[in-house]
């Protein structure tokens, strides 16, 4: 049995050559997954989270106080928005009274929030929509 040594550099190199496409095809099908999942997700993305730009916004405001008999109060006035939720609301004209600190709070997507504050005070705010 002879053995061609001349062969053999041939099939060493074939061998890394075939590895190679290997290694090729499968990092092509690892980016096309890929590429379909970044798809997936920017196709929901626009389905899910806040419709509501942040700034300030008009609003229309009902204030109620527990205990107190029927104290209610509507009033428009402006309420800013950071990550669709009301972090601020602007009392020009009511009473400090119905003044209470609050947390920030999420807004439904229909524009509505309603705020439990200190001391009892609830505000239900109605986001006017350009």
């Amino acid at each position: 049995m002879k053995i061609n040594l001349k062969i053999g550099p041939l099939i060493y190199l074939s061998n890394y050559l075939i590895k190679g496409l290997c290694v090729i095809f499968f990092m092509g099908v690892c980016l096309d997954a890929s590429a379909q999942t970044k798809k997936t997700i920017e196709y929901k993305a626009p389905n899910f989270g806040c419709t509501f730009e942040d700034g300030p916004f008009k609003a229309m405001i009902k204030v109620e106080q527990k205990g107190q008999p029927k104290i209610n109060h509507e009033f428009l006035t402006t309420v800013d928005i950071q990550g669709c939720q009301v972090i601020h609301i602007v009392f020009d004209k009511i009473d400090k009274e119905l003044v209470a600190s609050f947390k920030p709070t999420d807004i439904d997507d229909s524009g509505n929030v309603i705020i439990l504050a200190d001391r009892g005070i609830k505000y239900e705010i109605h986001l006017i929509l350009p």
